[in-house]
């Protein structure tokens, strides 16, 4: 089981916030079966995500999201993301892709913001 399938069933309802040399880096809310995980620091999101230094291909981190958004739509989960409050992906069972699932290749993962999303993750 992967960590946001875990999480969605595990956490009820509340709130986290996680901080990194007393910036805050995520926010985390759970409530009714969704996730909504707010990235705030962009920074913290590209080494959590291993783009340091090339570590892991763009190509390489869709296939591990394609897996985990596939987990969670069997789940009956919805994680949200979104960076600084915008929001750039929907990802499990309320994802409703139109022109990215030709991107993903799977209807579990929808990018609500493909610019926003493409300027992060590379």
């Amino acid at each position: 089981m992967q960590l946001p399938s875990w999480l969605g069933h595990i956490l009820k309802s509340g709130e986290i916030t996680l901080f990194t040399d007393d910036v805050k880096a995520l926010e985390l809310k759970a409530e009714d079966k969704k996730i909504d995980l707010n990235l705030i620091d962009k920074e913290f999101l590209r080494i959590a995500l291993g783009s340091e230094a090339g570590k892991k291909s763009l190509l390489s981190r869709l296939v591990q999201l394609k897996n985990i958004a596939r987990e969670l739509k069997e789940e009956g989960l919805t994680m949200t993301v979104s960076y600084k409050g915008g929001l750039l992906l929907t990802i499990g069972s309320d994802a409703n892709p139109k022109l990215s699932q030709l991107v993903t290749r799977t209807n579990a993962i929808e990018i609500n913001n493909l610019r926003k999303f493409m300027e992060i993750a590379v």
